[in-house]
């Protein structure tokens, strides 16, 4: 593999990151840059966590990752996701309702939004490790993505819910509820 190839695959990694923060900011409220930069600093910490085991766990990891990460990153996904549609229909027009569901405030839904949106990660370590990538590189490229990815989140969710109010939560939701049929599904 080369650096173009790691480039690639590290962006692709932090496309899962972009959505989930697109989906957490659609109150249309503003976001601080405290509590943006500790969403940043938790979905790199997971990230490049998940890319080390991978790369330095290899073949023998693989075998057990495989057996579940179809299966619990789909589910936290779907049921997030089906939260944050119950809720733009059943959760009145309050806007403080979006922050209520999808609220990456709260230290359980960061990290389980965190691991779900990683688990891929996983995978692709132990990838790079069978193609003897050069892991700080592989690193470093996706906190520099996922950096990237998350702020660009926040922004156009917020922007898209203080225009298009709940239903950008619905679109978010069946975002969600998308990544996770498509994570199940093998895509």
């Amino acid at each position: 593999m080369n650096i173009i190839d790691i480039i690639l695959i590290t962006f692709s990694l932090s496309i899962d990151n972009f959505a989930v923060s697109a989906a957490s900011s659609c109150s249309g409220k503003g976001f601080s840059c405290a509590h943006i930069a500790k969403v940043v600093c938790t979905f790199c910490a997971v990230g490049v966590l998940f890319l080390f085991c991978g790369y330095f766990g290899g073949v023998k990891l693989l075998g057990y990752i495989s057996s579940w990460d179809h299966i619990v990153g789909p589910l936290i996904l779907f049921y997030i996701g089906g939260k944050m549609i119950k809720g733009a229909f059943f959760g009145g027009d309050d806007d403080s309702e979006c922050h209520s569901r999808l609220d990456m405030r709260g230290l359980k839904v960061l990290l389980a939004l965190a691991l779900a949106t990683n688990i891929d990660v996983l995978a692709a370590g132990v990838s790079m490790a069978a193609f003897e990538v050069n892991i700080t590189a592989a690193a470093l490229f996706l906190v520099l993505f996922v950096c990237l990815a998350v702020a660009l989140g926040f922004t156009v969710g917020s922007r898209l819910g203080r225009s298009f109010g709940n239903k950008v939560e619905i679109v978010g939701g069946l975002v969600l509820i998308g990544l996770s049929v498509k994570i199940f599904l093998g895509g």
